[in-house]
């Protein structure tokens, strides 16, 4: 099996919580030889717990390391530059979600990667989840047969399920780089609003849209195309709620059926629910997430149907107690050495960040 010579573009949450930790697992796949953070504490943690060779403060170094491939972690805002600057050095990339926080940022990217012929796969880990993989298999035939998508997530945030986890802060990060990051953010949000956010709204576009339910908006995406339909490139229902914490979309099917979404971040209490239902004219089939920072507690399917005289038939699955996160980096693997399609593509990631921006924009008036 071909190792691919690997390095982490930012370290912060995700890159410490999950992408390091499963780089540095995959030996088999991955030679994690490189890290590029802004944060001299992280880059000396990281690299004493993982034996990494490359340490940088910026892409620039990381990119003349004489890699393959990079992982993306960084803060949104700097997917694009960072995301085509890899593509462009001729390497294959794994990028976190969203893909960008402006279709101007999705473009970025395709265009770099259609000049380069490299994998770029986007990070959408419930994708790869094996409980997820076996829910299709449960689909009906056709489109029409779905009468209903529900998607219910309450979500306390990150604290209570990383508490426990080696994870090193970047205190030390230099005031220009966060006013940076911060500077362009906003830039970016308001031009997916397509004008000035209230704090309202930055939290409902941000945290609730772009960075939340746009997982879900990819699960779903995955339902609709194993059964052949096309997301929609717009809502015809987007609402906000709680100060922006709580954010709702819906859309229409074909055959008459609806998709409706609701995330809301619940920080009083400490539990995290993400259920998936999909109602069928002859079959429910229900998924339920855990936080995505919990190893090996598997996903709830559930498939539910009638029997005779009445009855209700109920089977649970539990596929697999492998993790999500190390599929993914499997199937970019594969992808990257031409073993395998990529599962999550640029295009998908695109139609998902404009869906998430038109239901932004129906809140909004």
């Amino acid at each position: 099996m071909k190792r691919l010579r690997t390095g982490l573009v930012g370290a912060g949450l995700v890159g410490q919580a999950e992408h390091a930790f499963y780089l540095w697992e995959e030996r088999e796949r991955f030679e994690f030889v490189a890290l590029a953070d802004a944060s001299a504490a992280v880059r000396a943690s990281l690299g004493a717990r993982y034996g990494i060779a490359e340490l940088h403060s910026d892409v620039r170094g990381l990119l003349a390391c004489k890699l393959d491939a990079v992982v993306v972690a960084a803060p949104d805002p700097f997917h694009p530059q960072l995301a085509a600057a890899a593509l462009d050095a001729g390497l294959h990339v794994l990028c976190e979600k969203p893909l960008a926080l402006t279709l101007a940022g999705c473009d970025q990217i395709r265009s770099a990667r259609d000049r380069s012929g490299k994998v770029l796969q986007v990070a959408y880990m419930k994708r790869h989840d094996p409980a997820y993989r076996r829910a299709l298999e449960l689909l009906p035939a056709r489109i029409e047969e779905v009468k209903l998508i529900s998607v219910e997530v309450n979500d306390p945030d990150f604290e209570p399920f990383v508490a426990h986890l080696p994870i090193t802060w970047p205190t030390d990060l230099p005031a220009e780089l966060r006013e940076q990051s911060r500077a362009a953010n906003a830039r970016q949000l308001r031009e997916s609003a397509a004008g000035e956010l209230s704090e309202d709204g930055r939290r409902a576009l941000s945290g609730g849209f772009l960075s939340s339910l746009v997982h879900d908006v990819a699960v779903v995406h995955g339902i609709l195309a194993h059964l052949g339909c096309e997301l929609p490139e717009s809502v015809d229902h987007g609402a906000w709620f709680d100060e922006g914490r709580g954010v709702q979309l819906a859309f229409g099917l074909p055959g008459g059926g609806r998709v409706s979404m609701t995330h809301l971040s619940l920080a009083g209490v400490p539990d995290y629910t993400e259920r998936i239902t999909i109602y069928c004219a002859d079959r429910i089939i229900e998924l339920i997430f855990p936080s995505p920072y919990l190893r090996h507690l598997p996903t709830r399917l559930t498939l539910r149907r009638g029997g005779e005289d009445h009855a209700l038939d109920t089977q649970e699955y539990r596929v697999s107690y492998e993790e999500a996160f190390r599929n993914q980096l499997r199937a970019f693997h594969a992808a990257a050495c031409g073993e395998g399609p990529v599962l999550t593509p640029i295009e998908q990631a695109r139609q998902d960040v404009a869906l998430l921006i038109s239901a932004y924009r129906k809140a909004a008036g």
